[in-house]
């Protein structure tokens, strides 16, 4: 099996996420949009981060880490109604992943409870909590990122259209 170029040079996160990452059908997530990035990135960072929390405090770090790749792993792209959306996606998440792969009951919450409290249910596990919050972290950066890189074109377009105007 040939492993997963991901940008966290890691080998064990890296060899625990690659039967997921290399799924064909979970290899679609990079062509859809998600906080102004792709869906992949996003649940590999989730995952990474996740995996390096649970592991130093010596959690159940493998499941939390197979969870958290796979807390997005949905394609409801024709959804306008983004409150829909939001609230329903952890659900189809989890019907996606256990079509693909055997999920244990940590990874089920996981993927589940990943919108709490937006999505009404309650984490069970640790692991699962840490995955909603990581979620909450990564999507805020992600959020931001973009916000960053749109304040960058809007202000290299003004200075543009200015050095254009006054010639």
């Amino acid at each position: 099996m040939v492993m997963p170029k991901t940008s966290y040079n890691d080998d064990e996160f890296n060899r625990l996420i690659s039967p997921i990452v290399q799924n064909e059908e979970y290899q679609k997530t990079k062509f859809c949009t998600h906080h102004g990035l792709n869906r992949y990135d996003h649940m590999v960072r989730v995952a990474y981060y996740s995996y390096k929390i649970t592991k130093i405090l010596h959690l159940n770090y493998k499941e939390t880490t197979k969870g958290a790749i796979l807390h997005d792993f949905f394609f409801n792209e024709e959804e306008n109604n983004k409150v829909v959306r939001l609230i329903e996606h952890p659900e189809m998440a989890y019907i996606n992943a256990s079509k693909y792969f055997d999920l244990s009951s940590l990874e089920e919450d996981i993927i589940k409870t990943h919108m709490f409290p937006i999505g009404k249910k309650v984490p069970k596990y640790l692991e699962s909590w840490i995955v909603d919050l990581v979620d909450d972290i990564a999507s805020i950066y992600e959020k931001s990122f973009m916000i960053k890189v749109n304040m960058k074109l809007s202000f290299n377009l003004i200075v543009m259209l200015l050095v254009m105007f006054r010639r």
